[in-house]
């Protein structure tokens, strides 16, 4: 009995851990795509030099 409470134990902070870290990764997503957003439009924006 003692051994499945440590892997149920085990597993729920593995899960948890998971969560967290995908959970901090998707809020990151939005800074990342409007980052990207703006890379492209400043280029797309951006004269030539005329040389």
């Amino acid at each position: 009995m003692d051994v499945l409470t440590l892997w149920i134990l085990a597993t729920s902070g593995v899960v948890a851990s998971v969560l967290f870290a995908v959970r901090g990764i998707l809020e990151q997503l939005p800074g990342v795509f409007a980052a990207w957003h703006r890379a492209k439009r400043a280029l797309r924006n951006q004269e030539p030099d005329g040389d």
